[in-house]
């Protein structure tokens, strides 16, 4: 399956390490608002960090999977569940559109 849609950030956010966790932070908006602060595993850290703008679903999932050495099922199946929280809490947006 072809996943070409491209996701980047909304909003300015600090992606802190604290001990094995990384914490998202909000920098301007809702700063004080401990609903608007998110906890990541390193694989979700990852998969920020790779939210750029540029890169789409696909390379996103080789990359993970490359990475992890995980199963593009599974991957894929992970990924699209994490993009939906992501997007219902407004720290990403689609960046272009998909393509057929």
């Amino acid at each position: 399956m072809t996943d070409r849609r491209v996701f980047a950030h909304r909003g300015e956010f600090a992606l802190r390490q604290v001990g094995s966790e990384s914490i998202l932070v909000p920098i301007r908006n809702h700063v004080g608002d401990l609903d608007s602060v998110f906890v990541f595993t390193p694989v979700a850290a990852r998969i920020w960090a790779l939210l750029d703008g540029n890169r789409d679903i696909d390379a996103i999932v080789a990359e993970i999977c490359n990475e992890y050495d995980a199963d593009d099922g599974v991957v894929r199946a992970d990924l699209d569940e994490l993009l939906g929280t992501m997007e219902a809490a407004d720290l990403i947006g689609a960046a272009i559109e998909a393509k057929p």
